[in-house]
């Protein structure tokens, strides 16, 4: 399997999110005659997926607007190189709800359009910090046994699992989708597919990727969204 370098992979993020070009992207990268200078955070109710647009999953309640970032150093940090690491350098704060809403926020996007279908250009789950984005592997069976390495969840806790680039998932499970900690021992789990155990996730392969545990936000009339600072994570391996 051919891949980026990690040079060229830290080059490929600095480029999109800072607009700042270095190693061989000061050669290639051309800006256009009017470059992006923000880029866009979305909330969503659900994973907008690989395939997905802006306002896939899109909420929609009361007052609610994407909020521009500056495509600058200041509005984006990038570190490392094995990975390359981004997050949002300060806080981003979304208009209050103004009017009765139920919608539970998910996950967030970041994409090239103020409104509209727009390009994503990353999504991820809202969570308790950044990440965390914890390896596990898992066995086949009925169902499949997570294991964490240090790592302990709750039952009932929200959680989504994803690939890794050298790792297939089990299957039987789906990446992006919401999965409740069914049952729950050390640093072992299994998942189902709904709150109380009710829908064990059985595996008919054994596999590997990251999970990421799921804190939504519940939104009412005159709920506020926000990220902290750092709050928003990418990872390019």
């Amino acid at each position: 399997m051919a891949s980026f370098t990690d040079i060229n992979e830290a080059a490929i993020v600095n480029a999109l999110f800072c607009a700042v070009f270095t190693g061989t992207w000061s050669t290639v990268a051309q800006n256009a005659a009017a470059p992006a200078t923000n880029l866009y955070v979305s909330l969503h109710t659900a994973d907008p997926g690989e395939g997905g647009s802006q306002n896939t999953s899109e909420t929609t309640y009361p007052s609610y607007a994407r909020q521009p970032v500056a495509r600058t150093t200041g509005g984006w940090t990038v570190s490392g190189t094995d990975p390359t690491q981004v997050v949002n350098a300060g806080t981003i704060t979304f208009p209050q709800a103004s009017g009765v809403t139920s919608d539970l926020l998910t996950h967030w996007g970041i994409g090239l359009s103020v409104s509209g279908a727009g390009t994503l250009l990353a999504s991820g789950p809202i969570g308790p910090t950044a990440g965390p984005y914890q390896e596990f592997t898992c066995t086949s069976a009925s169902p499949g046994v997570i294991t964490v390495p240090g790592v302990t969840f709750s039952v009932n806790d929200r959680v989504s699992v994803y690939h890794q680039p050298a790792a297939a998932l089990p299957t039987g499970f789906s990446e992006g989708v919401v999965y409740f900690v069914g049952t729950a021992s050390a640093n072992t789990c299994t998942l189902s597919t709904t709150t109380a155990n009710g829908n064990p996730v059985n595996t008919s392969s054994v596999g590997a990727g990251v999970i990421i545990k799921q804190v939504p936000l519940q939104m009412s009339q005159n709920v506020t969204p926000s990220f902290a600072a750092s709050a928003l994570k990418i990872l390019l391996d």
